[in-house]
């Protein structure tokens, strides 16, 4: 299997990077990773590539720098990764954008999040009939992920665990971060802030979530019935 991956930042390179090594058991023998385009500098020497390149398995994961990018970055490259012999060219994104306020203003409804999704979707679609491109989205954005594991602040700080959470930050682990929030990172931000901490998305903050995400982690995440956008990103690249 050789998939592309394109997704909007950084924190999205880490997400994905660490499911995937996570998945393979970081098996060089049977996955290879391959990260292109990355800032900051020390966020491309914490995500080197690894792997063997007589691998079954290989993931390219680009970062494009903005949401509004995946989606061109993706349409100006699909021919050539079909050339390549790659199986599939994934897209992650967030809804939650300056393109999804201009629309919708902040409202957190149902129904302009599908249409949102089905209006970049669609022309996409028409590119390419084969299913050879698949874009996929976070509702509202990769942090209500990271809020649905939980158990993952426990791991930073002692306090944070599910009284600790809710009493600390507001924050009920119980509740679907996709659902809950509108802007799932200043929850993300309060949570951090709990704790004496800061979260701006830098990438030495995003690590220290990312790297303590095990495979059971995102196997529950999956189980979960939480953030079913991660549920589809998931069943679209593996």
């Amino acid at each position: 299997m050789k998939v592309a991956i394109y997704v909007e930042g950084i924190t999205e390179v880490g997400f994905v990077y660490r499911l995937i090594g996570e998945k393979y058991r970081w098996d060089w023998t049977k996955v290879q990773i391959e990260c292109l385009n990355l800032t900051p500098v020390d966020a491309a020497n914490d995500l080197r590539d690894i792997g063997m390149d007589s691998a079954p398995d290989y993931f390219l994961i680009y970062d494009s720098g903005s949401d509004t990018s995946v989606v061109s970055d993706i349409r100006e490259r699909f021919k050539s990764h079909r050339e390549q012999g790659f199986d599939k060219v994934v897209g992650l994104r967030d809804v939650y954008s300056e393109s999804y306020i201009e629309l919708y203003g902040r409202q957190h409804n149902q129904q302009n999040i599908l249409n949102f999704i089905r209006d970049i979707q669609e022309p996409l679609a028409e590119l390419d009939k084969t299913g050879f491109i698949r874009v996929r989205f976070a509702v509202m954005e990769t942090e209500a992920w990271m809020l649905a594991l939980g158990e993952v602040f426990q791991k930073i700080d002692n306090s944070l665990n599910a009284d600790g959470l809710l009493t600390k930050a507001g924050y009920d682990i119980n509740s679907d971060p996709q659902i809950a929030y509108f802007h799932p990172y200043a929850k993300l931000e309060d949570i951090f802030k709990s704790i004496g901490k800061n979260y701006h998305k830098h990438w030495r903050e995003i690590k220290e979530i990312i790297f303590k995400l095990t495979w059971s982690d995102f196997e529950t995440l999956y189980n979960s019935g939480k953030c079913k956008s991660f549920k589809d990103f998931y069943d679209s690249i593996f």
